[in-house]
């Protein structure tokens, strides 16, 4: 929740200074750019709660399918159609983990290439030469 609690500060700082210098124009663009970050925040939650979901049931489904298996080995008669579909709903859910957790990194990655190249730009606007600088020796 620390990401959500800085950007509420960060909309309150930016409400207070565009009130201060009367710059709404400003305030306006920052206020944007927070509630973009909270909806990408919202997103990645939502995306890691359907991965956590979907492992869930795939820990289900793996348990159900060895106990079907263990009800084979043991003798009892078992459905072949029962076997079937249960690993055809640990081939879905499996492939389902492994298209979310994907998403979830692409998603990562994009808005961390995002903040580099925000960074960058920032960066290079600040960069400060200094020449003719004289090195003085504090302990003479």
């Amino acid at each position: 929740m620390k990401n959500f609690n800085d950007v509420i500060n960060s909309v309150g700082e930016a409400i207070n200074n565009a009130a201060q210098s009367g710059n709404i124009e400003e305030m306006l663009n920052k206020t944007k750019a927070y509630a973009k970050k909270s909806a990408e925040a919202i997103e990645i939650s939502r995306k890691r709660i359907e991965l956590l979901d979907a492992k869930t049931k795939l820990a289900k489904a793996f348990e159900k399918y060895g106990r079907l298996q263990f009800k084979a080995y043991e003798g009892e008669e078992v459905s072949e159609d029962d076997i079937s579909a249960c690993t055809e709903e640990i081939v879905m859910l499996k492939s389902q983990s492994e298209f979310l957790e994907a998403e979830i990194e692409a998603f990562k990655e994009a808005i961390s290439a995002e903040f580099e190249a925000k960074m960058n730009s920032t960066k290079k606007e600040e960069d400060v030469v200094v020449e003719d600088v004289e090195i003085v020796d504090s302990d003479k």
